[in-house]
């Protein structure tokens, strides 16, 4: 069964040739839409932190992996917030953007809000390790379950 699913996976694999995965919004509704999703999820992060401080719930591996990645998920929502409203002060001819968006480059005079939009470009640095994370939390809160069980 498993070389069947690998077998689908790697078909399907090379069958596309491009990924679309950047999604852009269209002005300006798109953007303030996004933003709000940006501010409700940071919300959340921070009710999160709230609950578990009032609540205290049981130590463990799974519950500071989830930490971290909340913590890390709040970076990354702060830093693309930062990021939208710095792209929005930022004047058109600050950034060259062609419609190939691996094209995009930063314009001179740098300016602090210039090199801080480069910089808080690299969200993925955020993201990624909050994805990790909170797979490692749900693999820790499965792994306790199963011996709990047992």
């Amino acid at each position: 069964m498993k070389v069947f699913l690998v077998g689908w996976w790697v078909f399907f694999l090379f069958l596309e040739t491009q990924a679309w995965a950047v999604q852009i919004h269209g002005p300006p509704e798109g953007l303030y839409v996004h933003m709000m999703a940006h501010l409700f999820f940071t919300s959340s992060i921070l009710f999160f932190f709230y609950w578990l401080r009032k609540h205290p719930v049981q130590e463990g591996k799974g519950w500071h992996y989830l930490k971290l990645s909340l913590l890390f998920f709040l970076l990354w929502n702060l830093d693309t917030l930062m990021i939208h409203i710095l792209s929005i002060r930022l004047p058109e001819e600050a950034l060259s953007r062609p419609s190939q968006i691996w094209h995009h480059r930063l314009m001179p005079p740098l300016t602090w809000e210039r090199v801080l939009y480069y910089i808080g470009r690299f969200d993925h640095l955020f993201c990624v390790p909050a994805i990790w994370f909170l797979v490692q939390s749900l693999k820790s809160f499965l792994e306790e379950e199963a011996s709990s069980v047992q």
